[in-house]
């Protein structure tokens, strides 16, 4: 059962460890954006108890859970050309790189904000979708919501991130020639004060830029952690294990989940997220967590959830809201969790299994050209078929 849910890739590798890293980043968005919704939208006054203020305050950071997906998206999309350069592996073929992701990500993509135009419509009667809505969908659609509007989009606003990736995957072929350096030491000193650099510029030039902060101008340091990450597992990191990388594991999650947010953390969490994502892959007891194939399969479903989470959440609360328990925050936290956490997810997984795990079939195109020409195989008719016939 398991895998058959679990995600399709060209190649066929297949690293758990990855896939329950965009586990915890998805989770974390999940709860941030339920979090919210129960406090701002609910219509009570949800007063947070003291003893509960510590976890209210992780749950405001869930945000974070973003840059995570952004080190993940350069890790993955370096690991080919790092094979082909560090490795001499098979070259990459452009054509294909591009291909892939405009069939893998663009049918999902479109298919949610359809839907978020059918959910706005049923919620405001038809009145909601605007002249200005439709501009926003349409921008959002080709990715330039961000770099037109410079704010979140109204039809689906989690989109931001989406349209970063969209960014990163056309220059990821540019930001690989870094691993044309054959030496080991001075291509990773590069990568290491590029990431540096990348975050203090920005802290320096783009904090009140708000299109730049919405642009992978904002966030190129976090896709580069991924690249050395990528860089590291391939040389270094591919077979190794050992315990301490556990206690660095809990330490770190703890500071990158508890630090309060500054300009600066922009220059630091990279290098944080570099570290994390590297004792997922070497730790000796967490990795039983992270090799874990139904966490690991859950997190393979990450893009179906981020795209639709925010709009079924905000769906659903129209409902569940009632069931809020006013003046007591963990109860009415853990209501929403079990009547609107709960069959979100479910939903989100049917899209999954539906939608988007259907185009995740690199030969797709491939079959519903075929289908859609009818250029069927013929079948050889049987001898005693034809002898019946004749």
């Amino acid at each position: 059962m398991l895998a058959r849910l679990r995600r399709i890739t060209r190649d066929g590798r297949w690293i758990p460890e990855i896939d329950s890293l965009r586990f915890i980043a998805i989770f974390s968005v999940f709860l941030f954006h339920l979090h919210w919704e129960l406090l701002l939208r609910s219509g009570y006054t949800i007063p947070v108890q003291p003893r509960y203020s510590w976890l209210a305050y992780l749950l405001g950071q869930g945000n974070r859970g973003v840059p995570l997906f952004f080190v993940i998206s350069g890790f993955i999309l370096g690991l080919p050309f790092a094979r082909q350069w560090l490795q001499e592996g098979r070259a990459v073929s452009l054509g294909k790189y591009f291909l892939r992701r405009v069939t893998r990500l663009e049918p999902p993509y479109i298919a949610s904000y359809l839907f978020a135009i059918m959910l706005f419509g049923i919620f405001t009667h038809g009145a909601g979708i605007t002249h200005l809505y439709l501009e926003h969908v349409g921008a959002g659609i080709v990715y330039a919501n961000n770099l037109i509007f410079g704010a979140s989009n109204p039809a689906n606003p989690v989109t931001w991130s989406l349209e970063i990736e969209i960014q990163f995957y056309i220059l990821a072929p540019v930001f690989a020639l870094l691993f044309r350096i054959r030496n080991d030491a001075f291509r990773r000193c590069l990568m290491v004060f590029l990431i540096a650099a990348c975050g203090a510029a920005q802290v320096v030039f783009l904090r009140d830029n708000g299109v730049a902060q919405r642009s992978i101008a904002y966030y190129a340091q976090y896709f580069l952690a991924g690249f050395l990450l990528a860089d590291l597992y391939l040389l270094n990191l591919k077979d190794h294990s050992a315990g301490w990388w556990d206690g660095i594991a809990v330490v770190g999650w703890c500071i990158y989940f508890a630090v309060p947010t500054s300009a600066w953390t922009q220059s630091l969490f990279p290098f944080l997220l570099l570290v994390l994502c590297a004792a997922a892959l070497c730790s000796r007891y967490l990795r039983f967590f992270f090799s874990n194939q139904a966490i690991a399969v859950v997190g393979g479903m990450c893009y179906s959830i981020y795209l639709l989470h925010f709009l079924l959440i905000a769906a659903f609360f129209k409902v569940t809201r009632r069931l809020i328990i006013p003046g007591d925050y963990l109860a009415s936290l853990l209501v929403q969790i079990l009547f609107t956490g709960v069959p979100v997810l479910l939903l989100c997984a049917v899209f999954y299994t539906c939608v988007e795990r259907v185009f995740m079939d690199p030969t797709w195109p491939a079959k519903f050209w075929k289908r859609l020409s009818g250029r069927q195989r013929l079948q050889p008719v049987p001898i005693e078929e034809r002898e019946q016939e004749s």
